[in-house]
């Protein structure tokens, strides 16, 4: 029987703070090796390894795409000598920590060919003819944008006219939002003229992606919600009024993100058609800007403790290569 496994104080770790602000984060683990037999070891090697790609189409065929080491560390448990190391049977625990800058681009997957992946991998070098023994685990790292928070936690409101047709305030609840929340949303309209009404309305929850390679960029826009509503809207002593809610799905939405490379931002938009006298048809866009955090609050910390021997079983390692 043979057991290798990283095992972590900490299931993801949290970046509080922008690039400049953050004083970064400490990774700490366990590298356990449980042998039932004498073995032969060349070498024991614990390597943490943070690596990026941002790609997008350039046309029909051509790709255009750039992959970056972003940060490695590597710890020698047991190193390369003339003779092989012998293990005999046992339970064997080697501690790391690693203190990381808080300059680190946060963890961000799914967004088309692009991501920022972070993990450790465990190799045990075996004797010529042998096989190696390889073992992977996934970091995730987080980033708690805090320089906007407490300000952000105010309503954001918009208030405009239109031609001095049309007054309008569009707000939502706060300007700060996690994955998994409701973007609550308020527009109020004031007709100023006669003759205008409401022909259709749109509400947009946007992500908009930005891709750098050197001195080339692309743009894209995801629609993460949308509420369309053609009805008629309610006109309350002369005032229209629409109320809604915004998914901020987690399989869907990636979290803000400031980086060089990949950034990330969202809008909440609303598009609404008026018609005036049954003629002539006008459409008034406006958006507000949203922060999302992958981070429920910028203020705390969670701790996990690490896991008894016997736990392992229920451990989840990765398959994918991400090294």
């Amino acid at each position: 029987m043979l057991l290798f496994q990283i095992r972590l104080e900490q299931n993801s770790l949290t970046l509080r703070g922008s690039s400049t602000e953050s004083v970064g984060c400490v990774l700490r683990g366990q590298l356990v090796l449980v042998i039932t037999e004498p073995i032969k070891s060349k070498e024991i090697k614990l390597t943490f390894q943070g690596k990026s790609k941002t790609a997008w189409d350039s046309g029909n065929i051509t790709e255009t795409s750039e992959k970056r080491i972003l940060y490695r560390h590597d710890w020698v448990f047991f190193a390369a000598q003339e003779k092989y190391h012998v293990l005999q049977p046992g339970n064997y625990c080697w501690n790391f920590e690693l203190s990381l800058p808080g300059k680190l681009i946060e963890t961000i997957e799914h967004c088309n060919r692009s991501y920022v992946r972070y993990s450790l991998k465990a190799t045990l070098k075996r004797p010529t003819f042998s096989q190696n023994i390889h073992t992977k685990r996934k970091i995730q790292i987080n980033r708690c944008l805090m320089s906007n928070y407490f300000n952000s936690l105010q309503s954001v409101v918009l208030i405009n006219s239109w031609r001095n047709k049309v007054e309008y305030e569009f707000s939502i609840g706060t300007g700060y939002f996690c994955l998994e929340d409701k973007i609550p949303v308020e527009l109020i309209m004031k007709p100023l003229i006669k003759g205008i009404n409401i022909h259709r309305f749109n509400l947009i929850f946007e992500e908009h992606r930005t891709y750098n390679i050197g001195p080339k960029t692309m743009k894209e826009v995801v629609i993460i919600d949308i509420k369309r509503d053609s009805s008629p809207i309610p006109f309350v002593d002369e005032t229209w009024i629409k109320n809604e809610e915004m998914s901020i799905p987690k399989f869907r939405c990636l979290a803000d993100s400031e980086n060089n490379q990949i950034r990330i931002e969202h809008k909440v938009r609303f598009d609404v058609t008026f018609q005036i006298e049954d003629k002539d048809y006008y459409e008034v866009t406006a958006s507000l800007p949203v922060i999302i955090t992958s981070c429920p609050s910028p203020i705390g910390t969670m701790f996990d403790t690490l896991p008894t021997y016997n736990s392992y079983y229920f451990d989840r390692e990765i398959n994918e290569d991400f090294l």
